[in-house]
């Protein structure tokens, strides 16, 4: 009687199994609140749409839909630094206006 060894390799067994890619999982974007609260405070009208698409953020990811949420808070992002650049751009106004003024008055 033959006993053959139950931890040797067959010639069709593979040694280890074939490597499988690993893929991460998308992680929750941030919602960008915040870019949304400092545009109610610097330029208000783009608050609107800057709540608008904070506030989807995370109903989109919760029905699988990553990317839409993704865009979400880019947009949010976005319209809160788009109003922090507006009240750069007219601050720079008013002071060159100021200026204008102060030059013409002599």
């Amino acid at each position: 009687m033959i006993v053959s060894n139950p931890y040797e390799q067959s010639e069709f067994q593979q040694p280890y199994p074939a490597a499988q890619s690993y893929v991460q999982a998308p992680t929750l974007p941030s919602s960008n609140a915040g870019w949304a609260v400092v545009a109610i405070i610097f330029f208000w009208p783009l608050a609107i749409p800057a709540f608008n698409h904070a506030l989807k953020v995370h109903p989109l990811w919760m029905m699988g839909d990553a990317q839409g949420a993704l865009y979400s808070s880019n947009r949010a992002g976005f319209f809160g630094k788009l109003s922090l650049g507006i009240l750069v751009v007219l601050i720079v106004l008013y002071f060159a206006f100021i200026a204008l003024v102060v030059a013409n008055s002599y």
